[in-house]
């Protein structure tokens, strides 16, 4: 693949399963049925901000990392494909750790709905606790960013080099042989003070 495109692929790819990891955190990750006295709430669908918050900054700092890498050299590059593995990695483990322990990750939310505390009363409540496909689209995301970011690190010295408009601009002095100079520097206030003071009249020129 051309280092340019893969460049481009590269950053594209990162972006958009940041973006997933954000839609999927955004989402309702279980359905929740309670049962005993509080079998007359309604379902709570609890999404992902309760059930794993973290990932929302996570799947952001993705986002910029990559956003960076477009404009980085291969040093500062190979440092941010090294930080998204750690980004992809904690947005997998957070998508773990709610799926490994569901009660736990709803306890806020049923809390909230029924004024019940503590976790072995909010389990007492529940009837059924399903998950929904999003925490395992978050999952996805999350190890797809770590896999993306080893592949930077392997193939990111192939990327080319920022572009020209970031290098820093510098002006050479004009020739005053070439047509148009006239042999005279650039007419400004400090060379028009200084032939005031000697009694010359700046304008006339």
């Amino acid at each position: 693949m051309n280092p340019r495109t893969l460049r481009a692929a590269s950053i594209f790819g990162g972006v958009l399963l940041a973006g997933l990891a954000l839609l999927g955190w955004s989402q309702p990750w279980f359905v929740v049925v309670l049962g005993g006295q509080s079998a007359q709430h309604p379902d709570l669908h609890v999404a992902g901000d309760v059930s794993a918050p973290a990932v929302a900054a996570l799947a952001i700092a993705a986002a910029a990392a990559f956003g960076a890498m477009a404009i980085s050299g291969a040093f500062f590059r190979a440092v941010l494909a090294v930080l998204e593995v750690l980004l992809g990695a904690s947005i997998l483990v957070s998508s773990v750790l709610a799926l490994s322990a569901p009660s736990g990750a709803v306890e806020a939310a049923v809390t909230k709905a029924t004024s019940v505390a503590g976790l072995e009363s909010v389990q007492a409540l529940i009837a059924s606790n399903t998950p929904t496909a999003w925490p395992f689209v978050t999952f996805g995301a999350g190890a797809l960013l770590g896999v993306l970011g080893i592949g930077i690190i392997l193939t990111g010295r192939l990327w080319p080099a920022g572009g020209r408009r970031f290098e820093v601009v510098r002006f050479d002095p004009a020739d005053p042989d070439a047509p148009g100079g006239g042999g005279r520097e650039p007419r400004g206030a400090v060379s028009d003070w200084d032939e005031l003071s000697g009694g010359s009249d700046p304008t006339s020129r």
